[in-house]
Parts: structure tokens; sequence; C-alpha cells
């Protein structure tokens, strides 16, 4: 798994102003922004020509299963680290998607520096496993990161 210096990262949110907002402030960060899409099914002609290393998605766009199908070919098939946004951090919402093993999850509201984080936290955790070998396969029970609060 390579772990790049400037993160190239795909944007999957269905409310145009937030995936604006978000992909404005990678922008500021110094991140490459592939591009935005609001379905993921949508995205994955786009991650075939040119894979990102990092998915920003919103988790209300696992609701249907064509959503969940596509997060996890993204997540498995290309094996490209997922993270997710969420108006919703209660603890049923992160017990639902633990088994697509997220990188980070960053709640709304968030700001430039919960953004930053949680980047910042899965290109530690993408080195840790290029190190230490791949993720698991199997879930864990652990609940991953929620970065603000």
């Amino acid at each position: 798994m390579h772990i790049p210096l400037t993160p190239k990262i795909l944007i999957l949110e269905s409310q145009l102003i937030i995936a604006a907002d978000v992909s404005l402030q990678f922008s500021k960060l110094g991140y490459d922004v592939l591009g935005i899409h609001s379905c993921p099914v949508d995205a994955l002609p786009t991650i075939q020509r040119n894979p990102p290393d990092i998915v920003v998605m919103n988790i209300g766009l696992l609701r249907k299963a064509a959503g969940l199908k596509a997060a996890r070919s993204i997540a498995e098939t290309w094996r490209i680290p997922m993270v997710y946004l969420s108006a919703n951090s209660g603890k049923e919402v992160l017990k639902a998607i633990i088994h697509v093993q997220p990188h980070a999850f960053i709640s709304k509201p968030f700001d430039q520096q919960d953004l930053k984080r949680g980047i910042e936290t899965t290109l530690r955790r993408m080195a840790s496993e290029r190190l230490y070998g791949s993720k698991p396969k199997t879930p864990t029970k652990e609940v991953p990161l929620v970065l603000s609060e």
C-alpha cells in the first residue's frame, strides 16, 4: 500500500454545500481533491480511472443497499481507506458501520482541524498497516475514532 505525501481524496456527500465546504477545506490543507459525487455507485467509474488514496463519505449514503455495496467494494476491492462523516454519532450508528472498518469517523458539525485529524489518522493507520501487514479481514468490535464533538 502506497502512503502518499499529498493524499488524493474523493468526496462522497449528498449535500452539495457540505461537499463544497469539505473540498475547500481539504484544498486549503494542501490535499488533492479528485472530485465530488453524491452517489457511491456513480463514483465507481472515477475510482477505476483514477483511484484515490482516501474516500471521505457521508454515512447517510449507506442507507440504501447499493450505497453500502459500493462502500464495501471501495474498501475491499480497491482497499481504499474510508473516512465517514455523519451528523449522527450515536452508539447505534457506530455499531452499524463497524463492519466496514472505517479508518476514521468525523462527526458533524466539524471544522478544518477535525478534517485534518481525520486524514492524518487515516494516513498513520495506512502507514501502520503497511509496516505491520494489511488490516484484518474480520470485523473487530472496536469503535472507530470519532473526531469532533
